[in-house]
């Protein structure tokens, strides 16, 4: 999918560059992934579930940035990793074609100041110059602050998934099927 890196000012004032990741971007991707998956209950995965080494992660920047179906988007505030998105395809059947997932997370030191709001624009900006019709995502239902910003660009709930994340003490959360169309 085509992108050309932007710079942003956030609410704090501060400049934020939205760009693709690049090979370099390979370890600290790697770190922002463990640390991310810890400071949060919201993530389908904990911090005991990632694997991915530096070169994993290089060769999935690697093939993200060649593929024509997804992309895979970086904010940097003050040349420190703040969040990372996707947008990729939801199958390759061509019934099924017309419609993508995104996802996003963020360090939460960087919550608040529009990252996820810009993250997600450009994402969507993106989906659809690629010919995508419909975006797609799953959401915690117990997280307010993402459902606030997903309501705002759009989204609509259209389902439940009843327990659908199992936390180690036993104790289950729901997902919120959301919706936003990308055109007409």
């Amino acid at each position: 999918m085509e992108y050309t890196a932007k710079r942003v000012t956030l609410k704090n004032g501060k400049s934020c560059i939205i760009r693709r990741p690049e090979r370099a971007d390979g370890e600290r991707i790697a770190r922002y992934k463990k640390a991310t998956s810890g400071e949060t209950p919201y993530l389908c995965y904990g911090p005991e579930d990632i694997h991915r080494t530096p070169e994993d992660e290089i060769r999935r920047i690697e093939r993200w940035n060649a593929a024509p179906d997804r992309l895979r988007l970086l904010a940097e505030v003050d040349g420190e990793l703040a969040g990372v998105a996707v947008v990729y395809a939801n199958a390759a059947e061509s019934r099924l074609r017309h419609r993508c997932s995104v996802d996003i997370t963020l360090y939460q030191s960087f919550w608040g100041l529009g990252i996820g709001s810009v993250l997600l624009g450009e994402l969507l900006g993106a989906a659809k110059a690629a010919g995508y019709e419909q975006a797609e995502l799953e959401v915690v239902s117990a997280n307010a602050p993402a459902l606030a910003l997903y309501r705002k660009l759009g989204f609509e709930t259209v389902g439940t998934i009843p327990r659908a994340m199992k936390y180690r003490d036993g104790s289950y959360a729901d997902f919120l099927f959301m919706v936003k169309p990308l055109v007409g």
